[in-house]
């Protein structure tokens, strides 16, 4: 049993997190987490960065190298690896949160066939792939 400071500081906590932005995620597949990453450059390559998605419930990551950071890039990691695992466990995919950077643009939906939600930051709706 929780003392009464105990559950305030829970109270607290929740309303913490609420109000830098943070949520909590219903089940898997609810929200994903994607961001490109500069990592290096590799001599005779060049630069190279990686794209990361992120399932923010269950915590599974795919991560894959490129050398680029363009909406083509971004979309293939999705149709790659992240759609077809989801698919596979039969777990829909609804969303994937972004930081609105070049490479998640309008542009980029229509590699993986979703349409753009205008909101910050950006979400992409995948509820009719």
């Amino acid at each position: 049993m929780l003392s009464e400071s105990q559950l305030a500081a829970l109270e607290k906590a929740k309303a913490d997190k609420e109000a830098h932005g943070e949520f909590e995620s219903e089940c898997p597949g609810y929200c994903g987490a994607q961001d490109t990453f500069y990592v290096g450059t590799l001599k005779g390559v060049g630069r190279i960065y990686q794209q990361t998605f992120l399932d923010t419930y269950t915590k599974v990551a795919f991560a894959k190298l490129y050398d680029r950071k363009t909406p083509l890039v971004a979309a293939d990691l999705l149709n790659d690896r992240v759609i077809p695992f989801f698919d596979e466990q039969q777990i829909p995919l609804c969303r994937v949160l972004t930081d609105r950077g070049p490479e998640f643009g309008k542009r980029g939906t229509k590699y993986i066939g979703w349409g753009e939600r205008p909101s910050r930051p950006n979400v992409v709706s995948g509820g009719d792939r």
